[in-house]
């Protein structure tokens, strides 16, 4: 029978597997895309699906306790233990564990930074029941003479000694869980120290009883070093966490383009207090400078303003991964976020339309208009298609997001450019009244009746 694996207890003060050699884990205080390591594990394993963690902590648990304290993203039930009363190498401690947490549970370092993605797997097999070993790409399992091998052992299949095999060797990421019972009175020898959990789990490996589990399509970066080699090692799992970020509804030059730039923006946000909402403040500033230079009118104006709004575009990005790397998504932010990028685009419109009075008098009112009347509706059409676009059928859904990405997507940006450097910005306000005016009736007939809903 299943069973829920919702405890994980988490090491601050060393690695799960320990081999001799190894570079340090960074310390739980560690700062990695502006959350501390020690965060960073705890609000990953709460998204995973972990309801309740206890801390195994040493000298820096005050420290970590403020990295904490009063944090609103935190909702699990946090219990600590000091390090040096509960000994990871004293088999007894993992004997009080298995009591603690009453069921199966996960251990993890503070030594790396990996998806809740990773943790739901974990929790998936663990809950029928299985001890759990994560392995980084294929699990490499390296053969050992058997100590006490006999003589007619040695020569039992062609004087070919009995091989045994150990996890030791294997490429595994400080991430495993542990089955009820796996620790229970009796469970280690005296030959099993200083590290007899890895020893239980390498008797688990040869005898079928610890599942190994691969990577696949997820990641795990160790986080290691000194003082001097430390900093090249956060940096990479910065840009880790960065290149795992996926948009939702993105056009081809957000995609190929516009991500590509806001990394680097993001990785300069990270290490300030701004918020995700502050970064869409920053963003719509400068979409609404953009429009200001529109409405100035002339060649340089426009230029100025196409630039201006494709970096405003570069910083619609940021938010978003402001958010998801700091835990802080919020609907609120979300519905700002998308709020605000319509008064952005109404900005534009208007700008344009302004300085295109010169030339087209009344007709660049009444683009203006359109534009800003289509703009407004699919707006409200947006709305309420993300309401019910999780209950679409599959053919209708993958219409409406067709739909949806060319009217949220800001690959516009690049059409703005293209014209302000011919000399015609104003040309954009053309299209924009056609097409915006296209868009949502297309929209609302993919979501018309017969039932379009599953």
């Amino acid at each position: 029978m299943d069973r829920s694996v919702d405890n994980a207890l988490i090491l601050t003060t060393c690695a799960v597997f320990e081999r001799p050699g190894d570079i340090h884990p960074a310390s739980a205080t560690t700062v990695v895309a502006g959350l501390s390591l020690f965060q960073r594990t705890v609000f990953t394993l709460q998204r995973g699906g972990i309801g309740r963690l206890i801390v195994l902590s040493g000298d820096d648990t005050d420290q970590l306790r403020t990295h904490l304290d009063g944090d609103p993203r935190l909702h699990a039930d946090l219990r600590w233990l000091p390090v040096n009363e509960f000994p990871p190498s004293d088999p007894r401690t993992w004997e009080v564990m298995s009591g603690m947490m009453g069921g199966p549970y996960l251990i993890v370092s503070t030594g790396a930074v990996f998806p809740a993605s990773l943790v739901s797997r974990v929790r998936a097999v663990a809950g029928r029941g299985e001890a759990v070993v994560v392995t980084r790409g294929v699990c490499r399992v390296m053969p050992r003479p058997r100590p006490h091998a006999t003589a007619s052992e040695s020569a039992g299949t062609g004087g070919v000694v009995t091989l045994e095999t150990t996890i030791a060797d294997s490429q595994n990421a400080d991430l495993l869980a542990i089955p009820e019972g796996f620790t229970c009175s009796g469970w280690a020898s005296s030959q099993d120290a200083p590290y007899p959990l890895q020893a239980a789990l390498d008797r688990g490996v040869r005898q079928g009883q610890v599942t190994l589990m691969s990577l696949e399509s997820d990641w795990y970066q160790d986080v290691r070093g000194g003082k001097a080699d430390l900093p090249q090692s956060v940096e990479k799992a910065e840009w880790t966490l960065l290149n795992s970020l996926r948009g939702g509804l993105e056009g081809f030059v957000d995609r190929h383009f516009n991500r590509h730039c806001s990394k680097w923006l993001t990785l300069g946000f990270l290490q300030t207090p701004l918020t995700p909402n502050a970064v869409t403040y920053l963003a719509t500033a400068v979409g609404l400078l953009a429009a200001f230079a529109f409405a100035q009118g002339g060649y340089v104006a426009g230029i100025i303003g196409a630039v201006l709004f494709q970096v405003s575009a570069i910083l619609d990005c940021c938010d978003g991964e402001v958010a998801r790397l700091k835990f802080l998504e919020s609907s609120f932010g979300q519905r700002l976020d998308v709020a605000l990028d319509n008064v952005v685009h109404v900005g534009l419109y208007l700008g344009m339309a302004w300085a295109a009075q010169a030339e087209w008098g009344l007709f660049a009112v009444i683009l203006g208009g359109l534009a800003t009347f289509g703009n407004g509706v699919a707006f409200a059409v947006v709305q309420q298609t993300l309401k019910v676009r999780d209950r679409l059928d599959p053919l209708r859904r993958r219409r409406v997001d067709e739909i949806l990405t060319r009217i949220v997507s800001r690959d516009f940006s690049v059409l703005i450019l293209a014209l302000a450097l011919v000399g015609h910005v104003e040309w954009f306000l053309l299209l924009a009244a056609v097409g915006s005016n296209i868009f949502w009736p297309l929209l609302i007939w993919q979501l018309r009746s017969p039932n379009p809903l599953r």
